[in-house]
């Protein structure tokens, strides 16, 4: 991935010119990254990754009622929580805690 100060060279010396394929070995990227940064016509903005809930988000005030309770199977809880709906994995239940 490129930064700002790559976009402006390669902005520089695409203006001078210069073929994608030498812009690329002069920034030691591909000349793909080159055409695709041409194409943006700006450096790249930075992503920000989201962040996913966990399909177990809705049940952890059940799970921590049930273990309140002492009732430390994962089996049963993960049985008490797919009768009121979760749809996910018993690995997620085990790892809960």
């Amino acid at each position: 991935m490129i930064n700002r100060e790559d976009w402006h060279m390669i902005k520089q010396m695409h203006d001078r010119g210069c073929y994608q394929k030498d812009i690329a070995e002069t920034l030691g990227v591909s000349a793909r990254t080159v055409s695709r940064a041409l194409k943006r016509q700006g450096a790249p903005t930075k992503r920000h990754c989201g962040v996913r809930s966990s399909k177990l988000n809705a049940f952890k005030p059940l799970i921590d009622e049930l273990l309140a309770a002492e009732v430390w199977n994962a089996e049963v809880i993960y049985a008490e929580i797919k009768t009121r709906g979760y749809r996910g994995g018993r690995t997620l239940v085990r790892q809960y805690g």
